[in-house]
């Protein structure tokens, strides 16, 4: 827990979890009211899900590939024994990067294997062996069309969080920016070739790679700009123990409109019996309506975002009767009182969902009223579309990123120029030219 203003030192208080599979929570700001029911629904799942312990991991792979790297929480020795954790659970994921040590043959699988020695609560020895074979392709258009984008998001988040203590965080931003380059201008100049020169192309299965992309240099790790140390810190050690969904998510999070939801959303689906979730908003100011409520979720904090304007009518279905102005609101609420209203029951419905596939961090509500709360700043640093952060728009990264593919594509590309730079007004109307088709497609 942290109160206002002090410095709790989480790179020290959190090592220990850090190198033995544990984890850190903190709380900034803590305030009772407000936060212990949080806190208590952390502990109660912190203590009761399934862990193992004493804990001893090796990975293994066949002719042709070898383990190049770990990246997680877990202590190891000399690269290449095992990794050992004090405890392990289903809410961590560990990162390994593979390399080539000769030629693969394209007419034989590549073989996988993940075995885990552990002790249960009970004090039983297991071994855990986890199995996987992947086929091998002389064509590189194949692994393109496999990729699996989240994957290679969070190998190259945790590659990142992990060089945070070697390197200073302008070189690790721009170390991001020129992988992404390389990525996209490598697909450009190897597969699209039948594609106009001046159009950025981005391959299928990597659509919203650039986006979350940005959202890393955005986050709390890797931002630019002040950030105090204690959650920076904190949100390194996350970065290296999120599994991939959970980490799209933090990079990314969804924004639902509440005073638009359709009314058969947050309810089962009569033939399928699932919960129908409704359509979200894009991370963009440009998106908020006037008098909207707007429920935002990353994985770690879930606000529910105000306009001053909203409907008096909207409030009370949601919050109860008298309840017609944000000021009659409790500022210090975590969660929705139970009413018979309809649209109560979707919100609270959806946000129950939300919270049974999370990880180890428990949903509540935070409210963020504009112009009354200081949470209405998370808001705005969630909205990852816009300029912010100490960082561009994704307009701008775009056009960024379009201006060095293209340049690499002609030669003119100079690594020191991959991080950032002026852009000439001709320039910028050819990069904006060539991504003018990415914002005629649907809304994600």
């Amino acid at each position: 827990m942290k109160r206002a203003g002090t410095l709790t030192d989480t790179a020290s208080l959190g090592h220990l979890a850090a190198v033995s599979g544990g984890e850190t929570f903190f709380y900034p700001n803590y305030i009772a009211p407000r936060d212990s029911l949080q806190l208590t629904q952390e502990i109660k799942h912190t203590v009761t899900r399934e862990t193992g312990y004493q804990a001893l991991m090796k990975v293994r792979c066949s002719n042709g590939l070898q383990v190049s790297s770990y990246h997680g929480n877990f202590m190891q020795h000399t690269f290449g024994a095992d990794l050992e954790f004090g405890v392990i659970d289903a809410d961590k994921a560990i990162g390994v990067m593979f390399s080539y040590d000769g030629k693969l043959d394209a007419k034989l699988d590549a073989h996988f294997q993940c075995a885990l020695l552990y002790t249960t609560a009970s004090g039983e020895r297991r071994v855990r062996c986890t199995n996987t074979v992947a086929s091998v392709s002389e064509q590189a258009a194949e692994s393109m069309r496999y990729i699996d984008q989240d994957a290679v998001v969070n190998m190259i988040a945790k590659e990142a969080a992990t060089r945070m203590t070697e390197k200073p965080l302008k070189d690790i931003r721009n170390a991001l920016t020129e992988k992404t380059i390389d990525i996209l201008a490598g697909y450009r100049k190897t597969f699209s070739g039948s594609h106009p020169p001046g159009q950025l192309v981005l391959p299928e299965n990597l659509k919203e790679f650039s986006m979350y992309i940005l959202g890393l240099t955005k986050s709390r790790a890797f931002k630019a700009g002040h950030e105090p140390s204690d959650r920076r810190t904190h949100a390194m050690r996350q970065l290296k123990s999120m599994s991939p969904l959970e980490l799209s998510l933090y990079l990314y999070p969804r924004i639902l409109p509440i005073h638009s939801i359709p009314p058969e959303s947050g309810f089962p689906d009569p033939n399928t019996g699932q919960l129908i979730i409704p359509s979200t908003i894009r991370a963009s100011f440009s998106r908020i309506e006037e008098g909207g409520a707007y429920l935002v979720d990353d994985g770690q904090v879930c606000l529910l975002w105000l306009h001053n304007h909203v409907s008096p009518n909207l409030l009370e279905d949601l919050f109860g009767p008298g309840k017609t102005s944000l000021q009659s609101l409790d500022p210090m609420m975590s969660s929705l009182p139970v009413l018979e209203t309809h649209l109560n029951a979707q919100v609270r419905n959806l946000i129950a969902y939300w919270g049974s596939v999370r990880g180890s961090k428990a949903i509540t509500i935070q409210l963020a009223r504009q112009g009354l709360d200081g949470s209405e700043y998370e808001f705005a640093r969630l909205l990852v579309e816009d300029r912010n952060n100490e960082a561009q728009s994704y307009v701008d990264w775009l056009v960024n990123l379009h201006r060095h593919i293209q340049m690499e594509l002609t030669g003119q590309r100079r690594r020191e120029d991959g991080g950032g730079g002026g852009m000439s007004t001709m320039g910028m109307e050819n990069a904006m030219a060539g991504i003018t088709s990415l914002w005629t497609g649907k809304e994600g």
